[in-house]
Order: C-alpha cells, then structure tokens, then sequence
C-alpha cells in the first residue's frame, strides 16, 4: 500500500504460514516481489490508473495474480 505523494510502496503485509514465509524470504522472492509492486504502484499513479495504491497479490501454486482495488476494500483485507 502506499500513502505518499509519491506512490511510493510504504505498507506491505505478507499472510503466510511461517515455512512458505521463511521459504519465500531465504529464496529472496519477497525481496524482488517488493521491489517489483513498488514499481508497479509508481506506474500507475503516473498513468493515472485506478486504484494505484492499493495492490493485493496472491499466490495458488505457480500462480500469482494482483488485482488493484479501491481502498475500502483493500482495507477489509489488510483487517483480516
């Protein structure tokens, strides 16, 4: 999530169980998924798309999808 002026990623909350969180941190995935959403939201917000804040990704098996939603429902989410 990011809250700056710039778009910048300021939020980021992983929802994992501790082996697929410790597997997907030692592989440096969450490191370089990271990397790759906070340059995700600054496109968007330069491009004006909607919702350019709020990006939830998730992950079944080899797929991973990330789908930008306003910001009461990202909110919900982030709650749970």
């Amino acid at each position: 999530m990011s809250d700056s002026c710039d778009n910048r990623l300021d939020h980021a909350r992983w929802q994992f169980d501790e082996a697929d969180n410790d597997a997907l941190k030692d592989s440096g995935f969450k490191t370089h998924l990271t990397a790759l959403l906070d340059t995700l939201l600054m496109y968007r917000a330069q491009n004006d798309k909607p919702n350019a804040g709020q990006g939830v990704i998730t992950i079944h098996g080899n797929d991973l999808t990330i789908e930008w939603l306003p910001r009461s429902k990202f909110e919900k989410i982030r709650n749970v």
